[in-house]
């Protein structure tokens, strides 16, 4: 597997990661900030989008440094 390949995978992974955190907070009720009863961002789920973040920007970073 090249590093191109490996940094769109890692992309995708985390893109697929912040896709499944937003469906689960709509499945728990946070549909809009102008709702009364809107569930609060647990710790759990800001650790979990960081690392999907992290995870893309790792993806980028090895995309780019194959492409130079």
């Amino acid at each position: 597997m090249t590093l191109r390949a490996l940094g769109i995978a890692l992309i995708w992974a985390g893109v697929a990661m912040l896709a499944g955190l937003l469906l689960r907070r709509f499945g728990r009720g946070a549909w809009s900030l102008e709702d009364e009863d809107v569930p609060p961002v647990s710790s759990g789920h800001k650790a979990w989008a960081v690392l999907a973040l992290a995870i893309a920007a790792g993806g980028i970073g090895l995309v780019i440094w194959s492409i130079a």
